[in-house]
């Protein structure tokens, strides 16, 4: 069904210029967060005098707000790899793949192998037992929080993993198996070669990202699906021979729509209005706030104000919550 202010495939504009600045804003606030980092500590180190627990306390409580940054960039450069995994980043499709490459693989994500875990996600949503991301958030709040994001890595590199010594040398699998090994050493290259060669030490730069990280996805994350009843789907035989089947949606909301900040909006590319990317999952992220403004009357969103206080409701709740 199509609704009216929602675009179709075809009548949406996919945003080649804003999404290659964004892109460049992106990289510039990942190694700006770097560079800050390592610096910082360097002169914190040089000019503080006193106790050397009051050095080391000042010292890592800079390096882990530029951590912080750091992450909030790369989580950044992942939402728009999420477009690219829907084919909706750049209009050339080559160009979709490759720059959704790099930047997945920035974000520490394998691009071919999320786009597997990710595309089943989106046919099994929330829905018991078969949702992929169902291991990741299907815990405690503090534990799908903290370590939520660590299981996902291991699922999704495990899908790597598979296709390399599986896959190889079967035709749908060998090229993108190749690329993303590409795509993973290009930026683990930059990571754990180049910006040592810069001077710039790892524990100054991509340690406080690494330690950050898991808390910046867990906290997001966790409002995409988290604290919603299961998405039920009974399979009904037709009378006859029973070799027909049709599905029928119980519940119809399985995922949030977070009004947070315009600079937050932007930076993660509308990734809050996550139900309706749901929804309507060929949309470049540029349409979703508009497609919520233009659907909220006529289709079932469940809504919330921010993330921390989206967060604080879900401390008495479970993933499947009902």
């Amino acid at each position: 069904m199509q609704y009216e202010g929602v675009p179709t495939p075809g009548q949406q504009e996919i945003p080649n210029g804003q999404n290659l600045f964004k892109i460049a804003v992106l990289f510039s606030l990942l190694f700006g967060a770097f560079f800050a980092g390592h610096y910082g500590a360097v002169i914190l180190q040089h000019e503080l005098v006193g106790a050397g627990w009051a050095v080391m306390v000042a010292k890592w409580g800079w390096l882990l707000l530029c951590g912080s940054l750091a992450s909030v960039a790369a989580q950044g450069l992942g939402v728009l790899a999420h477009d690219a995994v829907h084919k909706v980043l750049l209009k050339r499709l080559w160009l979709n793949e490759l720059v959704g490459g790099i930047i997945s693989a920035f974000s520490l994500l394998p691009f071919n192998a999320n786009r597997q875990f990710h595309l089943a996600h989106h046919r099994f949503s929330h829905q018991r037992g078969l949702d992929p991301e169902q291991p990741l958030h299907n815990h405690n709040l503090l534990f799908a929080i903290s370590a939520g994001s660590l299981i996902g890595l291991f699922l999704q590199y495990r899908i790597l993993l598979v296709n390399l010594f599986t896959r190889l040398f079967e035709r749908r699998y060998a090229a993108i198996v190749l690329k993303d090994m590409v795509y993973l050493s290009i930026a683990m290259g930059s990571y754990f070669l180049l910006i040592p060669l810069t001077g710039m030490v790892l524990e100054h730069t991509l340690l406080p990202m690494l330690l950050t990280l898991p808390l910046f996805f867990g906290v997001r994350a966790i409002s995409d699906h988290y604290g919603l009843p299961a998405i039920v789907r009974e399979k009904e035989s037709d009378e006859g021979d029973g070799s027909r089947e049709s599905i029928q949606v119980q519940q119809e909301v399985g995922g949030w729509v977070i009004l947070t900040s315009p600079l937050l909006e932007w930076l993660w590319s509308n990734v809050n209005y996550h139900e309706v990317h749901h929804k309507f999952p060929y949309l470049s992220h540029r349409y979703l706030k508009q497609a919520f403004a233009a659907t909220h009357g006529q289709l079932p969103y469940v809504v919330a104000d921010g993330y921390l206080r989206n967060l604080w409701r879900h401390r008495q709740r479970d993933y499947y919550h009902g």
